[in-house]
């Protein structure tokens, strides 16, 4: 599977509600990158937005967060419904929709990241 393939697809949780869609995936590097395969990446998790995918920026990732106080309500007013899936919290894919194993009231907000103790 490809990334494009996430992007913009629908979430649903392990209750059938509607979660929102897939703007964003996150990556993490597990080792040295490898010149002839490219296996230095992982999924990590998906940011899931309750509204269309145009609403993230960059600014609501890292140093933003903990920029100026104006920025800073802007973002938290702007993804206050932005929200952070663990790979391990998919449960598969059923046709177009991802599937959660828990229930959305169990995801955290996406500023969970960069807090201290995040993933």
């Amino acid at each position: 599977m490809r990334m494009s393939d996430l992007i913009a697809r629908p979430v649903v949780d392990s209750a059938g509600e509607v979660v929102g869609q897939v703007a964003d995936v996150r990556l993490v590097q597990d080792g040295p990158m490898l010149r002839q395969v490219q296996h230095a990446f992982r999924v990590a998790g998906l940011i899931v937005v309750t509204r269309h995918t145009g609403r993230l920026f960059g600014y609501e990732r890292g140093p933003a967060v903990k920029g100026p106080w104006l920025v800073r309500k802007v973002l938290r007013a702007l993804h206050r419904n932005t929200r952070y899936v663990t790979w391990e919290q998919v449960g598969g894919i059923d046709g177009q929709d991802i599937v959660l194993r828990v229930t959305k009231d169990r995801l955290p907000a996406v500023s969970w990241l960069y807090r201290e103790g995040g993933p």
